[in-house]
């Protein structure tokens, strides 16, 4: 069986064909993922991928969906995981109802960040991990049990991480491609200093490759595209259950002890049909 995982980051697996705009592992391939998929038509039985669609414009979401639809078999099976905009609206006016209660005043200073931020940001990490480094400097207890539980992430883990990434280690971890990125990135720097500092934060965006959401989907604009591409049998299920056999067994929607790895994601699955 012939498996794709596109966008995959760290998160990959051996049994599958890996592939990412940038490569820090022999098990996964550098590929422009705005370009087509390198791959024939009629190809993989499989193909999956987590939270990448809503980092690409609408449009080209939905030329990404299409290459998938190329390069799978008949009967083969398309399965995308992405934030569920309908659940962070459904939470968020959850909370906009009870905004007199003390708890909830808290839990919307972090909703409408998960809401808002990363479709807006303009600097790297925007105000989420700002947030974070509060709630973790202030011991807000409750503030990050809320954040992790709507997250996944281990706020300290992350800011500790980020925190104490030497010099050395950065540099160890470019690669050929990263480093080609890094000077066009250099050269976009020097261009920027062109531009009079007064009107150069609101002009230009310095988030990195893949951090911001250009798009958000609901149950009803997911289907709507599977259905727009072609595809049929379309279902939403949950990050234990697909389809694709065997998927339960692999550590990808699941962390390995079981737990979920990314709460609040909306996983849909649809079939190529047949000729």
């Amino acid at each position: 069986m012939k498996k794709l995982n596109f966008g995959c980051g760290h998160r990959f697996s051996s049994g599958w064909i890996n592939i990412d705009f940038n490569s820090e592992h022999p098990e996964v391939i550098a590929h422009n993922l705005l370009q087509p998929l390198p791959y024939p038509k009629d190809y993989f039985d499989v193909i999956y991928s987590s939270h990448v669609l809503e980092h690409f414009s609408k449009d080209t979401g939905e030329m990404l969906v299409k290459e998938c639809y190329r390069v799978l078999k008949p009967q083969g099976i398309l399965r995308i995981v992405v934030p569920d905009l309908e659940r962070t609206c459904r939470e968020y006016l959850r909370i906009i109802d009870s905004i007199k209660n003390e708890e909830a005043k808290k839990q919307y200073e972090w909703i409408i960040i998960e809401l808002i931020d990363q479709l807006v940001r303009t600097e790297h990490g925007g105000l989420m991990k700002t947030y974070w480094r509060q709630v973790l400097e202030n011991n807000d207890e409750s503030s990050i049990s809320y954040v992790e539980a709507r997250t996944g992430v281990d706020i300290q883990e992350e800011i500790a991480s980020n925190n104490s990434n030497s010099l050395f280690q950065k540099v160890f971890s470019i690669n050929q491609n990263k480093l080609k990125n890094k000077f066009k990135y250099l050269y976009l720097d020097m261009v920027k200093r062109l531009i009079p500092r007064y009107v150069r934060k609101s002009m230009l965006d310095e988030t990195s490759l893949g951090e911001k959401h250009k798009w958000m989907y609901d149950s009803y604009s997911m289907k709507s595209l599977f259905e727009r591409v072609g595809f049929s049998d379309i279902k939403f299920l949950d990050a234990h259950t697909s389809d694709i056999p065997n998927f339960s067994d692999e550590v990808l929607d699941i962390n390995a002890d079981g737990t979920v790895y990314l709460p609040g994601s909306l996983y849909c699955e649809g079939v190529k049909p047949n000729k």
